[in-house]
């Protein structure tokens, strides 16, 4: 989950000590070092700005083979493939570890807004990661079509959703927006908002 934590496990097979091999743990890259050690020792020097300060390593069990790297405050731009590498000497094995990345949002907001022969719903939500899905219905299940903006932010990867519609049927009582992860889909977020008759103000009264 973005926010939390990841460990990043590696074991040797046959199960032989690897408390004085080389354990490099890279984006796939050898120069894009998540973390590296030597002899039980850390090489933080060899480590890539972003995952400075940001890894563990788990000395549990690694005399019996197991290697393990906890990278904390996980970020959306933690999603993706990571190589695990043990080498002594000459010799080395290395696999490939694939992290998901989810991150659940905000929870949604409806503002609905008045016009002349109907209204618009504005449903807003963000952190969410990967792109969210949204869908709109009504209190009769029916759904509904809407216009959805999806947007990225470039510090922290996570997705802002902006999603709207227009009604012209007044006979419809409200409507609810969902909002969910592809990955978390049982964690969906919903918000209601009952839709007035007819509206004398410009923004209608909100009730989630």
């Amino acid at each position: 989950m973005a926010g939390g934590q990841v460990e990043l496990q590696c074991q040797l097979f046959p199960s032989v000590s690897a408390e004085d091999m080389e354990l490099r743990w890279y984006r796939c890259q050898p120069s894009l070092a998540v973390h590296v050690r030597e002899r039980g020792m850390d090489v933080d020097e060899e480590q890539v700005p972003q995952y400075r300060g940001r890894t563990t390593f788990v000395n549990d069990h690694v005399a019996a083979g197991k290697a393990t790297v906890r990278i904390h405050s996980v970020t959306a731009f933690d999603n993706g493939t990571y190589c695990c590498r043990f080498q002594d000497g000459a010799e080395f094995g290395e696999t490939v570890v694939q992290v998901q990345v989810a991150g659940l949002g905000t929870e949604p907001r409806i503002q609905v807004m008045a016009r002349q022969d109907g209204v618009r719903a504005e449903c807003t939500s963000a952190g969410w990661f990967p792109e969210p899905r949204v869908e709109w219905r009504d209190f009769r299940g029916q759904a509904r079509p809407a216009v959805t903006n999806l947007s990225a932010s470039a510090t922290t990867g996570l997705w802002a959703v902006a999603s709207s519609l227009t009604l012209w049927d007044r006979a419809v009582e409200g409507l609810s927006c969902s909002i969910s992860s592809p990955l978390l889909p049982e964690q969906r977020k919903v918000a209601e908002s009952r839709l007035p008759g007819e509206c004398s103000l410009q923004v209608c009264p909100h009730n989630p």
